[in-house]
């Protein structure tokens, strides 16, 4: 059984060949919503491949993508968009209005950023986010992720803000942002059968993202939890490989934030967020949040930022990040009276190059009962 990471090298090259291939074959469209950009970055900062080798020989297989596609005549800038005409602000929304209006094959839709459902005082549902006009009427945000979603073979939510919302949709939400899935299902396009891949986090693993691009462009199905993400990236509580679990194991507790004991009593996070940090950890596998010393923020879970972690996801509670998190030891089935079992060397899970899969097994037990969070 390979780990993510051990994979991640030995087929790195091999990734970067799917994805290249696929440039000539494959057509994707990136939307940005409600979000800062930092899952672009993210990805752009991608190490496994390097995306500056698959955007060169892949491109992304982008027709569209809102945030880089600014026109730049210098040629080592020209990912494609200058050469092809789409010059200016009115001809690079071409490719997007042939994709939701026209004939353009759309493969996979990716979405960075929540959706905008609001209605804005003399607008329309969706007005909030306006990414075109079509004619002489706004394209919004809200009608271009229907249509692409219903076209693609694919879609994938890419970001926490995609997948579950995030910021953009807590408390003292004015534009109705909210997640892909939810806008779909307020929509009532969303089909169960033609689930959204989700790849949570603030930002989105780039290494998840490509890995599981590469294998959805090749024609394979990821496996999914019950929330939409690969179980190959979301199968471990970030708990489990924190530095400091042994103290949590012991029971000792911090009661001061750089004391040096577990943080779970200040309001950690990691013992009820799952995602692969630390095994494949960020920033080309540097390190990780609560390998730096802060606690784990939650930013994976499906009820951040509003909840507290492992309580009701429908009742938000001010200041929660820095409350203890009661519900922890019931969830992980742990006294901390008592010694846990003995962590294991790493997390290793079966995994295929390019079929992202897991056998069996029952979901973790941090939302096997939650369900997506349905934002005011």
């Amino acid at each position: 059984m390979l780990g993510v990471g051990t994979v991640l090298n030995l087929y790195n090259g091999e990734i970067s060949q799917v994805l290249g291939q696929a440039a000539q074959k494959k057509h994707v469209i990136w939307l940005q919503g409600g979000s800062d950009s930092g899952c672009t970055i993210s990805i752009l900062q991608a190490a496994h491949p390097d995306l500056i080798d698959a955007v060169i020989d892949f491109k992304l297989a982008a027709d569209y993508w809102t945030t880089v596609m600014t026109p730049e005549e210098d040629p080592r800038y020209d990912f494609g968009w200058w050469s092809a005409g789409y010059r200016s602000e009115d001809t690079s929304n071409v490719p997007l209005i042939n994709a939701v209006f026209g004939n353009a094959p759309v493969d996979a839709l990716i979405v960075e950023g929540t959706v905008q459902t609001g209605t804005p005082k003399g607008g329309a549902p969706g007005e909030y986010c306006v990414l075109a006009e079509h004619e002489g009427r706004p394209v919004t945000m809200w009608e271009a992720a229907q249509k692409l979603y219903q076209k693609a073979a694919y879609t994938v939510a890419y970001g926490q803000c995609s997948a579950f919302g995030n910021i953009p949709s807590a408390k003292g939400n004015l534009t109705g942002s909210m997640s892909l899935v939810n806008s779909l299902k307020t929509a009532n396009v969303y089909d169960s059968k033609k689930p959204v891949i989700s790849i949570a986090g603030c930002p989105g693993h780039p290494d998840w993202m490509l890995l599981t691009l590469a294998s959805v462009l090749q024609g394979f199905n990821p496996d999914l939890d019950e929330l939409g993400r690969p179980r190959a990236f979301f199968n471990q509580f970030i708990h489990d490989g924190c530095p400091r679990r042994g103290y949590y194991d012991k029971g000792e507790f911090a009661v001061n934030y750089d004391d040096p004991q577990c943080l779970w009593k200040l309001g950690c996070r990691g013992p009820i967020t799952v995602s692969h940090c630390a095994i494949t950890r960020w920033n080309n596998g540097v390190g990780f949040c609560t390998q730096q010393g802060p606690m784990c923020w939650g930013c994976m879970h499906p009820n951040f930022p509003d909840s507290p972690a492992g309580g009701d996801p429908t009742q938000p509670v001010p200041g929660s990040f820095f409350n203890e998190i009661e519900a922890a030891p019931s969830l992980l089935g742990i006294n901390v009276n008592t010694a846990a079992l003995a962590l294991a060397g790493g997390a290793a899970i079966g995994i295929a190059a390019h079929a992202v899969r897991r056998k069996g097994g029952r979901p973790p037990p941090e939302e096997h009962d939650v369900v997506e969070v349905e934002r005011e």
